[in-house]
């Protein structure tokens, strides 16, 4: 089962409050997870929608259409 887009914004948000312990390095990673939910937002997908089916059927998240 994958990722939402609501619980990649909770791994981010998280990833982000542990930022101290787990180091800087994490960085890209939490850019990544923001991008992502932000993006595919934008792009009319709901929170409930899973993040990683939408990137293996199109191969990037550019190639994801506009949910209608």
């Amino acid at each position: 089962m994958g990722v939402t887009i609501l619980e990649a914004l909770e791994n981010a948000s998280m990833n982000l409050d542990n930022m101290k312990a787990i180091g800087m390095g994490i960085l890209p990673l939490v850019k990544s997870q923001l991008d992502n939910a932000r993006r595919l937002l934008e792009k009319g997908y709901g929170i409930d929608d899973e993040v990683e089916p939408l990137l293996e059927k199109y191969g990037n998240l550019e190639s994801v259409p506009d949910k209608e």
